[in-house]
C-alpha cells in the first residue's frame, strides 16, 4: 500500500492516539494534532520518526490552517484526515449555559467543517483522499447515559455532515465515512467506578467494553485502498448495543 500522510486531531490520548498508532502500523506518516502540545509531542516522540506533533485548537480555523501548513512543510500533502477531537461535560439539560453549548459544538462539529474545507480541495485535486469523522452511539440513540445534549447533538450532526461531504467529494476519489463507537476503554473510562462499568457491560451483548485498538483497526481499514468503494457510511463499533 502507498504510504501517505495522515492528520489526526485530538491525538494526545484515547481514540486519537490509538488511531494514530494503527495508521503508523499501516506504514503511513502521521501528524498528531492536539491543544495539549507537550503531551502530544511526547506521544509522537514515543511513536518514532514517522510521527510528527503539531499544536492545534480545532475551534479556531486559523490554528487549523497553521497546523496543516506546518505538517505539509514537514511531511508533505495530507491525504488522510481523521476528525477525532471532541469534548463534553456531564451537565443537566436545564443547567446548560449557551457558552458551554457553543464550545462543545465548536470543538466536536464545527472543527470537522474546518478540517474538510482546508484539506478537501487538495485531496480532490490529487484524486485521492480519506476522511474519517468520529461520531458516537450518543448521536444515534441519545439516552440518559450520554454526557450532555450538546454532545449528542454534535455527534448526530457529524453523521449528517458525513453524508453531505461524501456526496461532494466522491466524484474526485475522496471517501468520507464516520465511525460511531459505543463504550470504549480509554483513559477516561478507566477512571469510572467499577459498579458503573459493570452496569455498562451488562447492557452490551458481547459482554465487554471495546478496546481503543479496535477502533484504530477500523479507521485503518477505512483509510486503505481496500475500502475504496465505501463512502457516506457510519460504521458502528459498539458490541451490539445498537444493531441496524
Amino acid at each position: 500500500m502507498t504510504a501517505r500522510t495522515a492528520l489526526v486531531t485530538g491525538a494526545a490520548q484515547g481514540l486519537g492516539l490509538a488511531i494514530s498508532r494503527a495508521l503508523l502500523a499501516e506504514g503511513h506518516r502521521v501528524v498528531l494534532a492536539d491543544r495539549a502540545f507537550d503531551t502530544v509531542a511526547a506521544r509522537a516522540g514515543e511513536l518514532g520518526e514517522r510521527a510528527l506533533a503539531v499544536a492545534l485548537d480545532v475551534r479556531d480555523k486559523t490554528s487549523f490552517a497553521q497546523a496543516i501548513a506546518l505538517a505539509e512543510r514537514e511531511v508533505g500533502p495530507v491525504d488522510i484526515l481523521v476528525n477525532n477531537a471532541a469534548r463534553t461535560q456531564a451537565r443537566g439539560f436545564f443547567a446548560m449555559e449557551a457558552e458551554e453549548w457553543d464550545d462543545v459544538l465548536a470543538t466536536n462539529l464545527r472543527s470537522v467543517v474546518f478540517g474538510c474545507q482546508l484539506l478537501g480541495q487538495g485531496m480532490m485535486g490529487r484524486g485521492w483522499g480519506r476522511i474519517i469523522n468520529l461520531a458516537s452511539i450518543a448521536g444515534q440513540r441519545g439516552g440518559p447515559q450520554v454526557q450532555g445534549a450538546h454532545y449528542a447533538a454534535s455527534k448526530a450532526g457529524i453523521i449528517g455532515l458525513t453524508r453531505y461531504l461524501a456526496h461532494q467529494f466522491a466524484p474526485h476519489g475522496v471517501t468520507v465515512n464516520a465511525i460511531a463507537p459505543g463504550t470504549i476503554l480509554t483513559e477516561q473510562t478507566a477512571l469510572a467506578p467499577p459498579e458503573k462499568v459493570a452496569l455498562v457491560v451488562g447492557q452490551i451483548p458481547l459482554g465487554r467494553i471495546g478496546q481503543a485498538a479496535e477502533v484504530g483497526a477500523l479507521a485503518a481499514f477505512l483509510t486503505s485502498d481496500r475500502a475504496a468503494f465505501i463512502t457516506g457510511t457510519t460504521q458502528d463499533i459498539n458490541g451490539g448495543v445498537l444493531m441496524r
